[in-house]
């Protein structure tokens, strides 16, 4: 009888251990596509839930971390569909307190520049979710071509085409949002 319970409680060990060394990155992943720390829990405790449910299926074709995010990114995605209105990325920097820091000097350029971020995140809101799921993993995380191609389940040309477009569409939104973001800055 114990065996059987030690048999089954080894995935479940297994799994808290892979799962715990990609919590921050499937949290940040749900962060940066949903634009605040309350969906964003929510959506990376649901990512925790489907992927230990699901963990009987993890064939070990992908890294564990791949597995995980492509299912961050399914529930941000599906979680958006069914909201279909803007996300606020306003809520960011409400909820954390970050701000970039400004090296230079004055009160104008500090204005400026939170400027500049406010229309970022309304630029990254406007985007469609496959555009920011792209942005958010390729410049925001900083994860390789190759693997957002597995996250994704795309090909590499795919990816670097897409990636190239959601960076020319934010660009123009940007662009046409503000003179603070010209075709020098963009």
């Amino acid at each position: 009888m114990e065996i059987r319970l030690l048999k089954r409680r080894q995935p479940a060990e297994e799994f808290e251990a892979l799962a715990a060394r990609e919590e921050k990155r499937v949290y940040a992943a749900c962060y940066h596509m949903m634009g605040n720390r309350e969906d964003a829990m929510d959506c990376a405790q649901e990512t925790m839930l489907r992927a230990f449910r699901a963990f009987s299926s993890f064939r070990g074709d992908a890294a564990f971390g791949t597995w995980i995010t492509r299912i961050a990114m399914n529930v941000c995605t599906d979680e958006l569909r069914k909201r279909r209105d803007a996300v606020s990325l306003d809520a960011m920097r409400e909820d954390t307190g970050y701000e970039l820091r400004d090296e230079s000097p004055g009160a104008y350029a500090r204005l400026e520049q939170k400027e500049r971020m406010r229309l970022l995140r309304e630029g990254m809101a406007l985007l469609p979710e496959d555009m920011r799921r792209m942005i958010v993993l390729r410049d925001i995380q900083g994860r390789s071509y190759e693997e957002i191609a597995g996250i994704l389940e795309l090909s590499l040309g795919t990816v670097k085409s897409r990636i190239s477009r959601a960076r020319e569409k934010l660009a123009l939104i940007l662009r046409k949002s503000s003179e603070l973001f010209s075709d020098r800055s963009v």
